[in-house]
């Protein structure tokens, strides 16, 4: 019988962290995820660039940016600078109200996939898993008019970093 108690999920969670840091501190570059598409060309070549920059708090498991913007139509390319000394992280669009799911489910695709469920239609664009002090980034089409959500979807991070993207 294997019941989940208070102790064993903190010993779960500490094994967690350590895989983390020893990840973290490997010299080799990411691999791209294998879910991760190239950047399809806009469909109007006329559409204006954006670039946004968004870093991470340092250890404090939260983006420097809680609200970005772009407007419709653009081509958008995201820049993330992960200032953490130990931890991996990426940022993760998608649709508004499935960030839980999202992360929830990134644990299972593992980190091969940057943990991120291949092909998961809930996911708009994504980088790949910035290693610690490591800057990566994604272009993309802005999604239609509307309010969408980022997350960063290493595991249990994405209770806490997230945020709020609007095309406007």
């Amino acid at each position: 019988m294997n019941t989940l108690t208070r102790r064993n999920l903190l010993k779960q969670m500490g094994a967690l962290a350590g895989m983390a840091t020893l990840a973290a501190c490997s010299t080799a570059p990411a691999a791209a995820p294998a879910n991760q598409a190239p950047a399809k060309p806009t469909s109007n070549p006329n559409a204006p660039a954006v670039t946004l920059e968004i870093g991470v708090k340092g250890e404090e498991l939260k983006f420097d940016k809680d609200r970005l913007e772009v407007p419709a139509g653009s081509r958008v390319t995201l820049r993330l600078n992960n200032t953490s000394a130990a931890t991996p992280h990426n940022w993760v669009l998608v649709k508004a109200g499935s960030e839980e799911g999202v992360g929830n489910d990134g644990i299972a695709a593992g980190e091969k996939n940057s943990y991120v469920k291949p092909n998961d239609p809930r996911v708009l664009a994504l980088t790949k898993l910035a290693a610690a002090r490591a800057t990566v980034e994604v272009t993309f089409d802005a999604p239609p008019v509307g309010t969408y959500a980022f997350v960063c979807t290493f595991p249990g991070h994405h209770f806490l970093m997230k945020g709020i993207f609007v095309v406007k």
